[in-house]
């Protein structure tokens, strides 16, 4: 997933990389999503239209800029695939037994 520039500029929450669900094998499920903030104003260019730079926050001290070249390794949080219940990446129950 690609975020486009008018997503870019309008959403304050990203997720970096693949987001998981889990189901464990006693039925537990647990998600995994790396979140990054908006930490500033998106910074555009009459220029270049297409080019955007976006300013963010992830963890306690870590910070980064999403930038075009770089938008392909994120999402927005209104897109993440963890938004549908019914998307899991890994399943550990074992099959039921059918006789």
């Amino acid at each position: 997933m690609s975020i486009t520039r008018d997503e870019a500029i309008n959403a304050n929450e990203f997720h970096h990389g693949t987001c998981t669900r889990t189901i464990g094998p006693k039925g537990g499920v647990t998600e995994h999503s790396e979140v990054w903030r908006r930490n500033g104003n998106t910074q555009t260019w009459k220029t270049r239209p297409e080019d955007y730079r976006i300013p963010v926050k992830h963890g306690m001290r870590s910070y980064d800029s999403i930038t075009p070249d770089y938008a392909h390794t994120v999402h927005t949080a209104a897109n993440c695939p963890l938004n549908d219940p019914n998307y899991v990446t890994t399943d550990y129950r074992k099959p039921p037994v059918t006789a």
